[in-house]
């Protein structure tokens, strides 16, 4: 895998040394010539879950980092330079975190969601910026456009997207534009490890690799494990992943689950979409979520959507309300319920297949074309670049 990410970065240079535009990023040249004859097809990522953020004392050299993933239990680990600086948008000017990253090397270690999104790479590949949610809405964006970095360099807007749990930076750019304004800061350095792999032990171990380096841990001191409740015989679990952070809760004995409250205010909004009227969801699905039924009202496709019948998105509960069961993604307002009546589990029920083909389009996926139909049900299954 490090070859193949090692040839498409050497790809994208000498795309660029051959006639492109002198001053465009490296990767630019690669991606309008792959969408000329069709298209960029990305490398999987590797399968590595942020385990720790390392800040060394000193800048580690290439050296040191390709030592870190020798130590047992570390797949990769993946350098980047953060700097503050101010960043000017439609609603003045802040100061916002940085970052410089490999593109390729950093989708490893990005928050799942992220990482599955191929725009967000090939967006920072062509020179454009990846902002955090919380950075767009400080920065008064709501769509497309671009930015200023302090210096007076004008960047366009390719996403939004988070970057980590907790975000490393504000601001994503590629190495080329790093290179190109001469960004340097604090390094940091996250380490992906193997599912499985004891935290504590990682730690212990990074330590001695890297003496003096302050280790920041991404997850719980437990096995790194895929999202899922860790219930046993208590009556609180824990879930985490990259979309919806760390969600500590309470096991209720009707199949339920209470949230911590802060995890409710930092992720759970409510408004009122077409169609259907006020919903609670997710802060990140609903931009999502609002233009599959914006697109449906435009298509005169409103009457194949009951509004009365209607069934929930945000529902804090297991599949089935089985605790045995993993969470529904109602549980992190992932999902919504549409024509509950006519669309029962287990049916084939009578969703128009317009009104699919929409919600697809729109980053979701149907429970009508499971094993066991849910036909009501429609849950985020990507982010789409310019919501």
């Amino acid at each position: 895998m490090k070859k193949l990410l090692g040839l498409i970065i050497v790809l994208a240079l000498a795309a660029a040394a051959c006639g492109g535009d002198g001053g465009a990023p490296a990767g630019e040249s690669l991606l309008a010539r792959a969408a000329a004859d069709g298209g960029i097809s990305l490398p999987e990522p590797l399968e590595a879950t942020s385990a720790y953020l390392v800040a060394p004392q000193a800048e580690a050299t290439a050296e040191t980092v390709a030592g870190l993933e020798r130590v047992p239990g570390v797949i990769t680990a993946v350098p980047a330079s953060v700097t503050r600086m101010q960043v000017t948008g439609p609603e003045g000017t802040t100061n916002l975190r940085v970052a410089v990253v490999d593109s390729l090397e950093y989708r490893s270690v990005a928050p799942e969601v992220t990482g599955e999104a191929e725009f967000v790479w090939t967006a920072l590949l062509s020179g454009e910026s990846v902002l955090t949610y919380d950075a767009a809405q400080e920065l008064g964006i709501d769509g497309g456009g671009s930015i200023q970095l302090e210096g007076g360099r004008e960047l366009e807007i390719g996403a939004f997207a988070e970057n980590g749990t907790p975000n490393i930076a504000d601001v994503l750019v590629d190495g080329s534009i790093g290179r190109q304004l001469e960004l340097s800061g604090q390094q940091v350095i996250t380490v992906g490890a193997k599912p499985g792999t004891s935290v504590d032990a990682l730690g212990a171990k990074l330590t001695e690799r890297m003496p003096g380096a302050e280790l920041i841990p991404l997850l719980p001191p437990d096995l790194i494990s895929n999202p899922g409740p860790r219930t046993g015989v208590s009556e609180k679990g824990s879930t985490e992943g990259g979309l919806i952070g760390t969600m500590n809760f309470k096991i209720l004995d009707n199949g339920f689950i209470k949230p911590a409250q802060q995890w409710i205010d930092t992720n759970i909004a409510t408004t009122t979409v077409p169609i259907v009227g006020e919903v609670s969801c997710h802060r990140l699905m609903l931009p999502q979520l609002e233009a599959a039924l914006a697109e449906i009202e435009a298509k005169g496709l409103s009457e194949f959507l009951r509004p009365h019948d209607y069934g929930g998105c945000y529902v804090p509960r297991f599949i089935d309300r089985d605790p045995d069961l993993p969470l529904s993604m109602h549980a992190f307002g992932l999902a919504v319920d549409l024509n509950v009546s006519t669309n029962q589990l287990g049916t084939s029920g009578d969703m128009d297949a317009r009104i699919v083909e929409i919600f697809e389009r729109w980053g979701f996926i149907w429970g009508g074309g499971w094993s066991r139909p849910d036909p009501m049900h429609f849950e985020l299954g990507r982010l789409i670049r310019g919501n």
